[in-house]
């Protein structure tokens, strides 16, 4: 829309209203008039409020922190909103307002509280500090209310809290005399088990057990080397004779000798050293290699050469293989008797096992009715000091920081506000009415609408003309509706000022 078209559709809704002026001042009149009687009949709301200061911050804090259970403010709206919208705060509250004989009725009482509940709002500020309004239609009943509702709540919330701490410690008490008993009793079962338990525990038994197992493996170890020792020297014996010619007896040590050298060398090309057939086979070369010099010296001495004796070496290979059958023998007698052991401890730990769950179980009970019976020592005492904090007023306190105020003015829209806004809403809705009738009227009358309704083309517009008569006209039906105009604001500020004189409603 161009601004010409605007200016074009502006002209035509004042010359609308200037047509039907007594229509519009009659829409005027109505509508201002309405809002003047809602204004009149719109209640005036007054508020009231008050702060409370929920002070936790008293001298015995510091003194006694993490000993006595004070009470926290973290919950403090919850707990004011919580007792503040109570049942039995508000009936005290509606008996101490209208008198006990005018709210015997249930009814009376429920619809009663049910009044203060909804105009009542408690609100946090800030850490420690809350607020509390309440809204009537008269500033006194909602200081009077406000005021009845805080004294009720302050005196209400020191005797809860006294109650409820004595009730806390009473709790406490009967349930730390209870867990003592049960506490004792797991004391005389687990020791009644550890006195008839002797198979030790599971941790000694496992050590017992790898201890034998590891003496078992080193066992198997000698044995099989004690076996090839014997079968070494049995080997060996086989190979001797039982006599010997005196002068060959070195040279048969040095032919041993060179065969036990072989022997070690064909098996070095596959074990070390330390290989136990090895270590045998080089004791046995030194026990040849001193006898083999014993008997040298003696042919150097000149000994019968020829004559025949016993063979030394035949001697002392019978001798070592006897020591090494009785060694062979003790070693398996041994680890026999250490497998009979862990066989034993085998049994012994499965014993174990079995009574482990009962231990198990009796340690369990035990350990939990302690920690819990040690936990309820401490809640006592907690509780002891609590209820001596609140006995003597320390503890959560509320203090009124901000007494009610006594509410001057009523708060919303008040009746200044309706005066005002009716001639505004009066002009808004004729001026409105004329525009909606301009959109609406099927009259052609503008010159733009003609090419789309018509095909014949606009050759020119005649304008309005205004002769002498019709103006002189035009100024007597001003003067009409200027002093129909004042005769409405006159009678419409007269019901105002009749109101707020107390003549009407």
């Amino acid at each position: 829309m161009d601004l010409s078209y605007a200016l074009t559709f502006a002209r035509v809704v004042l010359r609308e209203l200037w047509q039907n002026k007594l229509k519009a001042l009659l829409c005027f009149a109505v509508v201002s008039t309405v809002v003047l009687v809602v204004g009149m009949v719109w209640p005036s709301t007054y508020t009231s409020s008050a702060t409370i200061f929920a002070d936790n911050q008293n001298i015995l804090k510091p003194i006694l922190a993490q000993k006595a259970a004070v009470s926290r403010v973290q919950e403090k709206i919850r707990i004011v909103r919580e007792a503040i919208y109570s049942r039995s705060l508000l009936a005290k509250v509606v008996e101490e307002q209208h008198g006990k004989p005018k709210v015997d009725s249930p009814m009376n009482i429920e619809q009663s509280i049910g009044v203060i509940r909804k105009s009542l709002i408690v609100d946090g500020l800030g850490s420690s500090y809350v607020n509390i309004s309440y809204s009537s239609d008269t500033a006194e009943k909602a200081f009077d209310v406000l005021n009845a509702v805080i004294d009720k709540f302050i005196s209400e919330s020191i005797k809860s809290r006294r109650a409820e701490s004595k009730e806390a410690f009473q709790f406490v008490d009967s349930q730390v005399r209870q867990y003592k008993g049960q506490l004792l009793s797991a004391e005389v079962k687990l020791k009644e088990f550890n006195e008839g338990n002797f198979d030790g525990n599971g941790a000694g038994v496992g050590a017992r057990i790898a201890r034998l197992r590891s003496d078992i493996e080193e066992m198997k170890i000698n044995i099989d080397e004690e076996r090839s020792r014997v079968e070494s020297l049995s080997e060996q014996l086989s190979r001797e004779g039982r006599q010997v010619a005196r002068n060959y007896k070195s040279d048969v040590f040095r032919n041993r000798l060179v065969e036990l050298q072989g022997r070690i060398d064909s098996l070095l090309l596959t074990y070390q050293e330390s290989y136990p057939d090895v270590v045998n086979l080089r004791l046995q070369m030194d026990d040849i290699t001193g006898a083999m010099l014993e008997a040298e010296s003696e042919e150097v001495a000149g000994l019968n050469v020829g004559e025949v004796n016993v063979n030394p070496f035949y001697e002392q290979l019978r001798s070592k293989l006897a020591e090494a059958e009785v060694a062979l023998t003790s070693r398996l007698r041994r680890m026999a008797a250490t497998e009979r052991l862990l066989n034993e401890e085998y049994e012994r730990r499965k014993r174990i096992a079995g009574q482990q769950s009962e231990l198990s179980e009796l340690t369990r009970d035990y350990d939990v009715i302690k920690s819990v019976y040690n936990d309820m020592l401490g809640r006592k005492e907690k509780a002891r000091l609590s209820m001596t904090l609140s006995n003597e007023g320390q503890g959560m306190n509320y203090k009124i920081q901000e007494p009610p105020v006594y509410p001057i003015a009523p708060e919303g829209l008040r009746f200044l506000h309706f005066v005002l806004l009716g001639p505004a809403l009066g002009l808004l809705a004729s001026l409105g009415l004329a525009i909606v009738y301009v959109l609406l009227d099927g009259r052609v009358r503008f010159p733009a609408d003609l090419p789309g309704i018509t095909p014949v083309p606009v050759l020119a517009v005649v304008p309005h003309v205004r002769t002498q008569f019709t103006q002189r006209l035009a100024r007597i039906d001003m003067v009409w509706a200027i002093l129909l105009g004042l005769t409405i604001m006159v009678s419409y500020l007269g019901l105002a000022l009749a109101h707020r004189a107390g003549m009407l409603l």
